[in-house]
């Protein structure tokens, strides 16, 4: 779940309820990782990986403390000593540290250490604590806690902990690292950044080396993303109940019983959970995985299911049926629907609220919805409607990215769409100036900023363009255009990058934050609507 910057300030608030005072040490740790993960620590360089940063680190030392209290708050349940709960934020934000390349390596990014970086975070820990003064039982116990976040390896537990509340810290902190990864609203996006980490790795320890260790290799980005939900079912769930499912006392924390972790989890998911091409039985495990049904409600399901399976031979018919008809039809769907998600909501074994709330706050993150302007909320509810009545016709588009180009105050902007061979960007809608000079142009997917948007899957927000190596002047040269400045946001359809929106030159001042933000609301309508548009398609043929 994104929340930094406001990661540290939660985690004062819960210390500070659960024992009265925010301890000096949690400060300087905080100060002290950042400073680390900025490169101000003579020893190690910045950060430079993507994936496993200061954000996730910090992710995850929140959902460990909030844990911490779910625990402290039920029934019979003794508080966590305030020295433990401080190791237990520690390990958190240390566990990840060692993705950081030492002063002066210029070789990589960092991801060369993907399969050593427990070890190497666990030195980094006993150095730092011991050095900083840390309670010695610390400077053994938080190296002990971040080898049980190493999931290339089965954890072990039998005697590593001196008692049981050690090892429910240690547990929580595991936990927490697998719960805050995939409840991460970006999850599906930030795959790209960790299949980059991943590359490095396989150059740097080859590949037949690992594979020889039992390391799966993965070949691309795309491979890892269908791969969610295996993974999800094959290694997230076996390992959250290894660990005794510690993420239970998030719902104790949340009260009311809300688990927003679950709900973000359940709407990465969704596109998978929900889609009646997924086999039944295995998604009945999932669920049950969950925690969201019991196997009775999916025994239910299924035979609900097997009853209103329609009949194999069932005869085509050339009648037309009226609109209103079929509109009728669509809506009572759930009196005759195969699919086992549909009856499982329908049996009010799984509550839609939670993939509402998971969804919007992905489609439509809090923090913009508090600072979108009156204007700007009517423009997009515009180019909703705009969307919403368009027959699939491309001229719609044209006046969609003019909207835009008014709603950003920017000279020009265009849709990017990938090659069939995913070799090349495409201008399918351009406008400004130069829309009819720069209609049907491509770039290769490995050129441009554009192009480094499609491969990370990631938004750009570049004030000079003359100072970012990314920027290729070829498609300037060709029109006789100045690029000055850009946005540029990958749109997606179920995770898979398909093109691009891009924004250019800001007619006063740059582009901010919150351009950022209105343009990947946009591009999530314009992903939906192509994804309607990909599904009749597919139908009609």
């Amino acid at each position: 779940m994104r929340c930094q910057p406001a990661c540290a300030d939660l985690i004062y608030d819960i210390v500070r309820a659960e024992y009265k005072k925010s301890p000096p040490l949690l400060k300087s740790l905080f100060s002290d990782v950042s400073a680390l993960y900025s490169g101000k620590w003579p020893s190690h360089e910045a950060c430079q990986v993507g994936y496993h940063n200061i954000e996730h680190v910090m992710d995850v030392a929140l959902a460990t403390a909030r844990m911490a209290a779910g625990w402290s708050g039920l029934e019979g349940h003794c508080r966590f000593p305030q020295d433990l709960l401080l190791s237990g934020i520690a390990a958190a934000l240390f566990h990840d540290a060692g993705y950081m390349k030492n002063k002066g390596d210029n070789e990589g990014n960092g991801g060369k250490y993907t399969f050593s970086h427990v070890q190497r975070s666990m030195e980094l820990a006993r150095s730092y604590l011991s050095e900083k003064g840390w309670p010695e039982r610390a400077v053994t116990l938080v190296p002990r806690m971040i080898s049980l976040t190493e999931f290339n390896e089965d954890a072990e537990l039998e005697g590593v902990f001196d008692d049981e509340l050690e090892e429910v810290m240690a547990r929580m902190v595991a936990t927490a690292d697998l719960v805050a990864q995939m409840a991460d609203v970006d999850y599906i996006r930030r795959i790209h950044d960790l299949f980059s980490e991943f590359k490095e790795a396989y150059e740097f320890e080859s590949r037949e080396a690992l594979e020889k260790r039992g390391i799966r290799i993965f070949h691309s980005a795309r491979e890892m993303i269908n791969g969610t939900m295996d993974f999800f079912e094959d290694f997230v769930l076996p390992r959250l109940k290894m660990l005794g499912r510690m993420d239970q006392y998030l719902i104790a924390f949340f009260g009311r019983g809300r688990n927003p972790y679950l709900e973000n989890i359940a709407a990465n998911l969704s596109s998978h959970l929900m889609d009646t091409r997924v086999q039944a039985q295995r998604l009945g495990e999932i669920l049950e995985g969950l925690g969201v049904v019991t196997s009775d409600q999916i025994n239910t399901a299924l035979n609900r299911q097997r009853r209103q399976a329609p009949s194999s031979n069932k005869q085509k018919t050339d009648q037309i049926i009226p609109i209103g008809s079929r509109l009728l039809n669509w809506i009572e769907k759930r009196n005759s629907s195969s699919s086992l998600g549909d009856i499982l909501i329908d049996m009010n074994a799984i509550d839609p609220v939670i993939l509402r709330r998971g969804l919007l706050t992905q489609m439509l993150p809090p923090a913009l919805t508090r600072k979108i302007k009156k204007d700007e909320l009517f423009v997009l509810l515009q180019i909703s409607m705009l969307l919403q009545n368009n027959q699939y016709d491309t001229w719609v588009f044209n006046q969609i990215l003019e909207m835009t180009n008014e709603l950003l105050q920017c000279e020009a902007s265009s849709l990017f769409l990938a090659s069939a061979d995913v070799s090349e960007m495409i201008v399918a809608v351009p406008t400004g100036p130069r829309k009819e000079s720069v209609l049907g142009k491509s770039v290769p997917v490995d050129m441009g900023l554009c192009g480094w948007v499609f491969r990370h899957g990631q938004p750009v927000v570049v004030a000079d363009i003359q100072l970012d190596d990314r920027f290729s002047d070829q498609m300037d040269r060709q029109i006789d255009f100045m690029t000055k400045s850009i946005l540029a946001i990958p749109i997606q359809i179920n995770g898979e990058c398909v093109g691009v929106i891009e924004a250019l030159n800001k007619k006063s001042g740059v582009f901010s934050n919150h351009d950022m933000n209105l343009l990947a609301v946009l591009s999530v309508m314009v992903s939906g609507f192509l994804d309607s548009f990909l599904r009749i398609t597919e139908h009609s043929n």
